[in-house]
This record gives structure tokens, sequence and C-alpha cells, in this order.
């Protein structure tokens, strides 16, 4: 099982990035690229139709602990939040899906630093929507390696 695979089967198990309908695009050595498609039952305005902000904070949540699952491969820990900051820089537009990046950028022996960026999809080179800033506990698990064989 490579890190695509193992990044989906993760975000298949949580009920509430099912819910989200969040999806894994990309998988790298430190980084993972995630979407998320407007729907009705996201937006956080009915007047303006734009996407609820705790949806784009519950995205880039998932997202910064793939990029841990990433970096940690073939290796499997859970990785809690600890803290996470979120700058939400302006509101995609109507209807648009948007984009996560997250890469890990550290990992000490106890937390794993995580960045995030989020787009509007078919904007990734334009201004983000949002940025953010995580750190996550490491907790190594025995026998947990089974999970990605």
């Amino acid at each position: 099982m490579n890190r695509l695979d193992i990044c989906r089967r993760f975000v298949a198990s949580v009920r509430h990035s099912v819910e989200l309908g969040i999806e894994v695009l990309e998988a790298g050595d430190n980084n993972v690229r995630t979407r998320m498609a407007s729907r009705p039952e996201l937006v956080g305005n009915p007047d303006t139709g734009v996407l609820h902000g705790g949806a784009v904070f519950a995205l880039m949540d998932q997202a910064g602990g793939l990029a841990n699952a990433c970096t940690i491969f073939p290796e499997f820990e859970i990785t809690p939040t600890i803290d996470m900051r979120v700058d939400h820089l302006r509101a995609p537009a109507t209807g648009k899906a948007v984009i996560c990046d997250a890469e890990c950028y550290r990992l000490s022996q106890h937390v794993a630093f995580v960045r995030m960026t989020v787009f509007e999809e078919g904007d990734e080179q334009g201004e983000p929507l949002a940025t953010g800033l995580a750190t996550y506990m490491r907790m190594k698990l025995p026998g947990a390696r089974r999970v990605v064989e």
C-alpha cells in the first residue's frame, strides 16, 4: 500500500471527513493535497451561499493529519491536534470547490508541525482563501504497522 492509498483509506474511515466529502488528490513524502466540493449543506451564509469557515477548518485539520501520515509512512501513528491557527483571508466564490495543500515541515520525537494553504479549485496559484499552522501529538501505537501492510 502506498501513501495515497493510506490517506484515502483513512479519510474513508473518518465519519466527519466522509460527511464533508473530503477527497485526497495527491500524497507525497511529507505533503498532501485534498479537495472539498461546495455543497448546500456546507454553506455558512444562506444569503451568499459561501462555504462555512468551520468546514474549511475541518478540511485543513484533516489534511494536516494526512501530511503527518505521509511523513511517518510506512510507520503509522495517531496524531491528534494539539493546536491549530487558521487565518481566513477571504471567502471562496459561491459554488466553488476548495483545495487544501498541507505540508509536514518538521517532525520531532513527540510533535509534528504542519502548514496548510487553501485555494479555490482552479486558482491554486492565486490568492489563498486561508492559511494555517498546526501542531500534532505523535502517539506511537504498538502493532500499528499492520494497518499499512
